[in-house]
């Protein structure tokens, strides 16, 4: 028995009644937009959507809906987060430790993790008790002097005779350009004496209490050790979120092989130069000098910009603060070109090409490739593509020599 065909389409009263439960849903969300939740919201939307989920256009939007909910609970939950991303970053960092130690001693890799977790800990709690100190002291320093020039400054407007003559030259009114001056250095000693106070506040608000922060510190430890101590399992895991390339994913490991090296390397070029660069200032009794050191390895990471910034703030220090601010400004800028130099020609080369299996020239000559063509983002990525560009070449070449040695021993068998 043939049952009859329905109509697809919508008939008028069902239209309406379509129409008018829309339009009262729309105003029910508008009555609960105070209480609304994200999680309800996308409920809903799945709840509405889901007959309709075989058309393309509401698989893309339903996509794009957990996409959004997805970068909401990151955001939302990103504080609580943080230890396990800081944890999985220095476990991808010091896995080759943990590998070289239990291939080495011949112990179970949770021993291996643990002396590396001892050894990480070990280096940051020196660094806290040692140089923190040393970096707070003159950084409030450095803060406090900027305020007594500045109000120096403001006492300069007010008494040097130079702006008399200015306004016998130019017709100028000298009260405006006093006042308009006093009122942005006063907007800057606002900021200068503000900020500290905020930024505490906002670190305090964002972790929660002193209690939650305890807590994290004291447990991270711990959370470092199994992540070390399981990480080829959380790599495994994460790799296979990615597709298949020609039925293998060992391009991923490759390329997350090769990353990491040049991670770690570029990291210790870094504390290389921000070593170098304080020992020297140090020597030369120039001011604040742990600060531009510390300051030259943190933006080393950033290539040129970096570089061009420490300068930048180096020489202002010295002319400020440096006595004499002349003879200072050349001598951190001679230090500091020293440094780059050194960097550029025996530094990076030399461990970069270790680091990632490259001949120096050939990373020296992506640096001036990336960098012609990409300018400072080039020179960024310049060494892990060329690195990655060269592995997967040397695995296509391996796998057509292998496929030639396979066809070769056919054709002589048969």
């Amino acid at each position: 028995m043939s049952h009859p065909s329905q109509d697809p389409r919508l008939s008028a009263l069902e239209v309406l009644l379509l129409g008018g439960g829309l339009a009262l849903f729309l105003a029910l969300l508008y009555t609960l937009q105070a209480v609304l939740h994200p999680l309800l919201i996308a409920i809903a939307a799945v709840i509405l959507l889901w007959p309709l989920r075989t058309q393309r256009a509401v698989r893309a939007l339903m996509f794009s809906g957990g996409f959004l909910l997805l970068f909401w609970l990151l955001s939302q939950l990103q504080w609580v987060l943080l230890p396990f991303v800081i944890a999985y970053l220095l476990a991808y960092l010091s896995n080759p430790a943990v590998d070289w130690l239990a291939r080495r001693l011949h112990v179970p890799r949770w021993v291996s993790a643990l002396a590396v977790t001892a050894g990480v800990i070990g280096i940051v709690v020196a660094i806290a008790l040692l140089l923190v100190p040393s970096i707070l002291s003159q950084l409030v320093t450095l803060l406090q002097q900027l305020l007594d020039s500045m109000r120096y400054l403001r006492r300069w407007l007010y008494e040097s005779p130079w702006m008399d003559r200015l306004a016998e030259v130019l017709p100028v009114d000298r009260q405006a350009i006093l006042q308009q001056l006093t009122t942005f250095i006063e907007q800057q000693l606002q900021k200068l004496t503000g900020n500290l106070p905020d930024l505490l506040t906002t670190l305090a608000q964002s972790l929660g209490s002193v209690v939650g922060a305890i807590t994290t510190i004291a447990t991270f430890p711990v959370l470092l050790f199994y992540t070390l101590k399981d990480y080829p399992k959380l790599r495994d895991a994460l790799i296979g979120l990615f597709p298949q390339h020609n039925g293998r994913k060992d391009y991923l490991v490759h390329a997350s092989t090769v990353v990491g090296n040049y991670l770690r390397g570029q990291l210790l070029i870094s504390a290389i130069g921000a070593v170098n660069v304080s020992v020297a200032l140090l020597l030369l009794n120039f001011p604040f000098a742990l600060l531009i050191g510390l300051l030259a390895g943190i933006l080393n990471l950033v290539p040129n910009l970096g570089a061009v910034l420490t300068n930048i703030i180096a020489v202002a220090v010295a002319l400020l603060f440096g006595d004499p601010p002349l003879l200072d400004a050349v001598l951190v800028t001679a230090v500091l070109l020293g440094q780059g130099l050194l960097e550029a020609s025996v530094l990076s080369p030399n461990i970069l090409s270790y680091q990632v299996g490259l001949h120096p020239v050939l990373i020296l000559l992506s640096l001036f490739v990336f960098g012609y063509f990409l300018g400072a983002l080039g020179l960024l990525v310049a060494v892990p593509t060329t690195a990655v560009l060269v592995g997967f070449y040397q695995s296509y070449r391996a796998a057509v020599q292998q496929a030639q040695t396979v066809s070769e021993t056919t054709v002589t068998d048969g």
